[in-house]
């Protein structure tokens, strides 16, 4: 991948994670769950019948997302914001990267998240395929 491939392909992932930190504040769960492959694995060991301790779906996806939105309470309105300009952004391919760093959960939670994105083709978008949160 070439230099301004490997710039193009991390600026459309940052816009990705803006809308991605945008769509969660406004609370557009549904739409959310579009950013995320049909097969899209998340890490839940807790909940997972796989050997790998994923569980899978975008609704898996998007349960996850509301879940920790509305915390144990569920009436709670916790943001989460991914702190996506200090990531690093690992290409495995033009159309597949790794990303990880930083997010914040308030009101007091840092962690780490990591992305497996995917997209069909250097003109289509950016998806969620692996996700994982520490």
């Amino acid at each position: 991948m070439d230099t301004d491939t490997l710039a193009q392909s991390i600026a459309d992932i940052q816009l990705f994670a803006e809308q991605w930190n945008t769509l969660y504040a406004a609370q557009r769960f549904d739409e959310m769950k579009l950013l995320a492959t049909t097969d899209v694995g998340i890490a839940n060991a807790e909940a997972s019948i796989s050997p790998s301790g994923l569980i899978f779906g975008r609704d898996n996806y998007k349960k996850g997302i509301t879940d920790t939105y509305y915390g144990e309470s569920g009436e709670e309105h916790n943001l989460l914001v991914m702190q996506y300009l200090g990531w690093e952004y690992i290409p495995l391919s033009e159309d597949t990267f790794y990303t990880i760093g930083r997010y914040t959960l308030e009101p007091n939670i840092i962690g780490v998240n990591a992305w497996l994105l995917r997209r069909e083709t250097v003109l289509a978008t950016w998806k969620i395929f692996r996700v994982i949160n520490n």
